[in-house]
């Protein structure tokens, strides 16, 4: 028989420590069985003594069975239990669960059933992740067994053939983008930004056989793509300039992404509805996972470790930009596999036949034809090209076999815009045919752009919080780290990264361009292979553990980020062009609530004056240290034992207080509407959501059958509060609930609905009084709804 183990303070102290966090479970579950009665009225929590003393009998036991058998391999017959060294550490696994002990404060900050149901699963869920995680690191980490497991992953992967590892991953990341782009069209995401200008032109392609555009634009023909029926106003506007001769209208958004969609356009002619859409969405997703076994081969040929490979591949597929640019149409991932396929075969060192130079420099030749502004990238990347293949192969002959094609392909391109405009000037393309008078007034006016626009440009591209990438995908901070790395060990390399990137970048910030109407990350998104090759610098070459941890919590971070984005794809498009005057990203109001709105500490660059903006110098402060840090930090291999339990606690902590502390609908932004000439309300539009249209008298105008929550404040208590809500045009299946208290449940039909509330409830907010009210519409009738909404209005009478 073993003998007892030496330290009994120490398993005195754990059935403590059980005893006192199964009292925080046993509040938290019974809560979450009474909140389902709570109402606005009546949302005291009073639990019975003998049922809350069975629950925390019964949770102590439970909790201690599994700590005991967690913690079964601390006792030794040879060694003592050592309380700090051993037994705290295993511990601190369950030290998440304390969190349940802050229970109490959840039901004191009430808006309604349903929020604090939420709010209390959110926990549990936190919680749960929290323990998880502790569990499995311990497990890693003491358990070779574990580790071994993706070694094994990795050998298997790694013995594949060649060939079939490529299919394998293209595959993995196509179908990936398909499932992407379905969720997306299931959500009613159509053709935003430039997407539709690009169709039209693969219309004309396909219908007309050309790229003049004002035919099509006569006919209407981008309802070729959009449904009119959802669309019933919809009139796009020319975005093309005038040519040469009359009648001529050619596209601003040059021709080569359109050319790439014409076979999946062709087939999108066979479908209607949803799946043209879905076909037409997901037609450049080939060329995204094209990229992505790209990065894997450029990845491999630099480093040849295959776990580094496939980590950067996984990174490219699954995270921004890379993962939304796939399913949408624009030409930056297909420059992006051109650019990355012609670097990664000119800096091999295997020998390439003739063909194969010409093969490059043809590809090169192609980037103007996707957009004028990838001759930054064209002109960089020849040189870099022309450089490497002298360097590794030394015969000048052969290198002209390269450069000749491309440079061909500029002639060609030059006397392309000769035959559509005239003039051999590239700015005819976004100008049209210019006087000379015409052009130094545009020159002049470029010129005269102040300098800090132009910065406040370039950094908007990496740190805005509504189209910077760097906050959607956390892990492109280590970029910065990789190049510190490769400067220090692969100089040539990061020195043809920065000739590649900067005068792309440099060339958006001098004209202060912003990305518009489109996913996060565009400007960067043709560049995103080399940030990702600089990430793989930093985990090649690093050596400080506190870092390593860093990187995969960002990378977590940037995969958590990704599923919200999906499943809330609104959150997609946030442009920081001239007429947007807000700052805050609608993903960032959504992890706030209704004590903080978390925009307020984040960058934000739009076009407006952003010189008194503090947490833009802040951040910018804050990335210049972490640089600092890592380079003045000495190497080390370990961290110290309750460094995971206390970085989880921390963001345990951060997620208990934005997430499940107070009610979620962040309080903005807000839309004062007056009632009298003393008396106004001010409504909350974020949690509102879209197809709303509220007019300065404050009716509502609803566009879309959903469910519409309806924040709004007065600075009094109301004497009474009268919905009025119908369709004079329509039948409607309504539900209407004020905070708690069902108000109305049935049919509206050709008409208005009055429900009137005396003395109605409210919750106290920022010295003013908070009323809610939920709108459930189920549209019945076959009125689009489009042009005849559903009419809703708050009517209050004050005190």
């Amino acid at each position: 028989m073993s003998p007892a183990p030496r330290n009994v303070p120490s398993n005195i102290l754990s059935y403590a420590v059980f005893f006192v966090l199964s009292g925080g479970i046993a509040y938290f579950l019974l809560l979450l069985f009474e909140s389902r009665s709570f109402t606005i009225f009546d949302h005291r929590f009073r639990p019975g003594l003998l049922l809350l003393a069975a629950v925390w009998a019964g949770t102590f036991i439970g909790l201690s069975v599994l700590g005991r058998v967690a913690s079964r391999r601390a006792w030794d017959k040879d060694m003592p239990l050592d309380l700090g060294r051993r037994f705290m550490p295993k511990l601190a696994v369950f030290s998440p669960l304390a969190f349940f002990l802050l229970t109490p404060l959840l039901a004191g900050r009430y808006l309604t059933r349903d929020d604090l149901l939420l709010r209390l699963l959110t926990l549990a869920g936190l919680v749960a992740l929290a323990v998880l995680f502790l569990g499995l690191a311990r497990k890693t980490e003491h358990n070779p067994e574990w580790r071994s497991l993706l070694r094994r992953l990795e050998d298997r992967i790694a013995r594949l053939p060649r060939r079939k590892k490529m299919v394998v991953l293209f595959l993995l990341a196509f179908l990936a983008y398909n499932a992407v782009t379905l969720v997306l069209v299931m959500e009613g995401i159509t053709f935003s930004g430039d997407e539709p200008y690009y169709l039209l032109t693969a219309h004309s392609l396909f219908a007309d056989g050309d790229i003049n555009l004002a035919d099509n634009y006569r006919r209407q023909d981008y309802f070729q793509f959009y449904e009119k029926d959802k669309n019933p106003r919809l009139k796009l506007g020319v975005y093309g300039r005038r040519g040469k001769d009359p009648d001529t209208v050619y596209p601003i958004n040059l021709p080569g992404i359109s050319v790439l969609m014409l076979p999946f356009y062709a087939l999108s002619r066979l479908a209607r509805g949803a799946l043209r859409v879905f076909l037409l969405k997901s037609s450049l997703s080939v060329w995204a996972a094209l990229l992505g076994v790209q990065i894997y081969l450029l990845a491999k040929q630099t480093w040849n470790r295959e776990r580094l490979a496939l980590v950067l591949w996984a990174l490219a597929v699954f995270t921004p930009p890379v993962l939304f640019y796939a399913v949408h149409l624009y030409p930056e991932l297909p420059i992006a596999f051109l650019s990355v396929f012609i670097y990664r075969k000119v800096t091999s060192r295997n020998r390439l036949a003739p063909g194969h130079l010409l093969l490059f420099g043809l590809l090169l030749a192609l980037f103007p034809w996707f957009g004028l502004k990838y001759n930054f990238i064209f002109w960089p990347l020849l040189l870099v090209a022309a450089y490497s293949l002298l360097r590794q192969h030394g015969t000048r002959h052969r290198v002209l076999l390269f450069l000749l094609p491309a440079l061909a392909g500029q002639v060609l391109f030059a006397v392309f815009t000769h035959a559509l405009y005239g003039t051999y000037s590239p700015f005819s393309i976004y100008e049209g045919v210019m006087s000379a008078e015409q052009a130094r007034a545009l020159k002049g006016a470029v010129l005269d752009y102040p300098l800090r626009w132009r910065a406040e440009s370039f950094l908007n591209y990496f740190l805005d919080q509504r189209d910077g990438l760097l906050l959607y995908a956390p892990l492109y901070f280590f970029m910065f780290l990789g190049l510190v790395e490769a400067l220090r060990k692969a100089g040539r390399e990061a020195a043809g990264f920065l000739l590649i990137s900067l005068p792309f970048l440099l060339n958006y910030a001098f004209f202060t361009h912003r990305q518009g109407h489109s996913p996060q990350g565009r400007i960067l998104a043709p560049l995103s292979w080399m940030a990702l090759m600089l990430v793989g610098h930093f985990l090649a070459n690093n050596r400080k553990r506190l870092f390593l941890f860093g990187f995969r919590l960002a990378a977590l971070v940037s995969l958590a980020l990704a599923v919200l984005l999906l499943l809330h794809p609104s959150f997609l498009y946030q442009p920081t062009t001239h007429e947007v005057s807000s700052r805050p990203g609608d993903l960032f109001i959504y992890l706030g609530n209704m004590r903080v709105l978390l925009p307020t500490y984040l960058p934000s660059f739009i076009k407006t004056d952003n010189s008194r903006y503090l947490p833009n110098y802040i951040w910018l402060a804050l990335i210049a240290a972490f640089v600092l840090l890592y380079i003045f930090l000495r190497p080390h291999t370990d961290l110290p034992r309750l460094f995971r339990p206390a970085v989880t606690t921390a963001l345990l902590a951060a997620g208990f207080f934005l997430w499940v502390l107070h009610p979620r609908p962040g309080p903005y932004p807000v839309r004062s509407v007056p009632y009298t000439s003393r008396e106004s309300l001010g409504y909350f539009l974020f949690p509102v959501g879209k197809g709303v249209v509220m007019k300065p008298g404050g009716e509502m105008y609803l566009h879309l059958e959903k469910t519409y929550d309806f924040l709004f404040t007065s600075r009094r208590p109301l004497e009474s509060l009268k919905l009025v809500f119908g369709s004079e045009k329509g039948e409607h299946e309504c539900r209407v609930r004020f905070f708690d208290l069902p108000l109305f449940e049935g049919r509206t039909s050709f008409g208005k609905r009055e429900v009137e509330i005396p003395s109605p409830a409210f919750v106290p907010f920022k010295r003013h009084s908070l009323s809610f009210v939920r709108l459930e519409i189920a549209q019945l009738s076959k009125e689009n709804m489009l042009l005849d909404p559903f009419y809703f209005k708050v009517v209050p009478r004050f005190r």
